[in-house]
This record gives C-alpha cells, structure tokens and sequence, in this order.
C-alpha cells in the first residue's frame, strides 16, 4: 500500500525563497542546494540541514524544520564601502525573517499549510576562508504541523 505523504520540505523551501525573492525583487538571487554559478558577485544560498519531531499524536506530528541560510558576496577587496553594503543586507534579511515569523502556502495537494514560530537562531558572519568572499550565514527555523489525519 503507498503511503500518502506532502513533500514538506520542498514546501517550505519553495516559501522560503518566495519571501526573500519578493522583497529583493531579482536584485539578490536565491539559489536552493550547495551551489551558486559562477560570475554571480552575491546571493542567497537555502540549505536544508534537519528536521526534529518536537510533538506525536495519532492524528498530527509537529516537526521544527532547519535550514542553513547562506549570504556570499564575492569581492576580491572587502573595503569600508564593501562592508557598509554587506551589513545593510545582512540587516535588511533579518528584518525580513522577523517580518514573517509564520508564513502560508498551498501544497501540493491544493491545501493551505503553515508554519509558524520561524526565526534566525544565530548569525555567523564572514564563516568563509576564501580570499574575496564574504560569506554570513544563520540558521533558520520553523515549525510545522504535519500528517494531520
């Protein structure tokens, strides 16, 4: 017998991106997986990194889902001025993620779905030892209500 099931984390992955997509309006790419192509100076990468079940009934099960979110500005000089546009984004995306502690969407079955308590945990900035990348990353988590039956 086949299991029904709603692929969660594309859902949430595919909201994730819609949000900051929509408030960079193309000017900051987002790029889901480990890669970003070349020639591309900045943009943010979504990095599925776990899930953990933090609530089971028999009907529902709630998961907190986390994801590595990656800012890279690639710049061989990272000066004042550099910097200065750096940190404005870095801003700007935690405000972002503050402005949208719980999001909806329709998945694929034409259902509407949430997640809620969603927030960056931590900040890292410049984690990258590349010469001419700047890299900040945060972790962002989310919880989400699930196999309701």
């Amino acid at each position: 017998m086949a299991v029904n099931f709603t692929n969660n984390w594309k859902n949430i992955l595919d909201k994730l991106e819609s949000v900051l997509e929509t408030e960079f309006k193309g000017a900051l790419p987002v790029y889901k997986g480990k890669d970003i192509p070349k020639g591309i100076n900045q943009a943010l990468q979504l990095i599925p990194t776990g899930s953990v079940l933090t609530d089971y009934n028999a009907t529902s099960e709630t998961r907190e889902f986390s994801v590595t979110v990656r800012y890279v500005f690639a710049e061989a000089n990272v000066n004042e001025r550099a910097l200065d546009h750096i940190l404005r984004q870095i801003s700007r995306i935690e405000a972002l993620i503050h402005d949208n502690v719980s999001m909806s969407y329709t998945n694929e079955n034409s259902q509407t779905e949430n997640v809620f308590n969603c927030r960056f945990e931590s900040t890292d900035l410049n984690t990258d030892d590349e010469s001419g990348v700047y890299v900040t990353e945060w972790v962002w988590k989310c919880q989400h209500l699930g196999n309701v039956g």
